[in-house]
């Protein structure tokens, strides 16, 4: 029976090379530009999952030696270095952080009510005019706040109505007269308020 198995001259012949050891592609990879970009894809087919050191990836050293980076530097001619580089990834938490709380007991706060019962049965939503406004959602006669302007401008209080002392011929004037003026211009002032 061991005789049957045996290759025949015709068959020990290479036809084309199509008996000799081939490079298949998860494996080898072409010397060309597909093969450059499809290795970082996949990786090494005989690593597994846990079986690389993620601090070694993860570091500035690793990014500075195997990022393509313009040797020109930041100017004019520089096009291999990245456009907008991509965001650090090592801010984000690691394996092990997502589900550091199961092994630990939980303790649970008991509720107020059993099955929620005194939870809302319909969510309050916004209304729709209070969202979208249109016509008839604000009110017209609403009287806008006042405004207030000193003498001098638009809107001051008419002096011809407010007490005014005695002229008086000399320049000098009295305490008294001072603290009447004071007192009027409060008055003309709260006029504007209390009118």
């Amino acid at each position: 029976m061991i005789w049957q198995w045996e290759l025949t001259a015709v068959q020990k012949r290479n036809s084309f090379g199509s008996c000799q050891g081939r490079k298949i592609f998860p494996f080898h990879h072409a010397p060309d530009r597909l093969g450059n970009q499809l290795v970082p894809i996949l990786g090494d087919p005989y690593r597994g999952p846990g079986s690389y050191n993620n601090d070694e990836r993860s570091s500035m050293v690793y990014a500075l030696t195997h990022k393509p980076e313009s040797i020109k530097g930041y100017i004019l001619g520089a096009r291999t270095s990245l456009r907008f580089p991509p965001d650090c990834k090592t801010e984000t938490p690691g394996p092990g952080i997502h589900q550091s709380a199961w092994g630990k007991d939980r303790k649970f706060q008991p509720a107020y009510a059993p099955f929620s019962i005194k939870s809302s049965r319909f969510p309050q939503k916004a209304l729709d005019r209070e969202l979208f406004p249109g016509p008839g959602t604000y009110e017209a006669d609403k009287l806008p706040h006042k405004k207030i302007t000193w003498p001098m401008k638009f809107g001051s209080p008419d002096w011809s109505l407010v007490p005014m002392p005695e002229r008086r011929t000399l320049r000098t004037e009295l305490i008294t007269d001072k603290e009447f003026r004071k007192h009027r211009n409060r008055l003309a002032y709260l006029s504007l308020y209390y009118s």
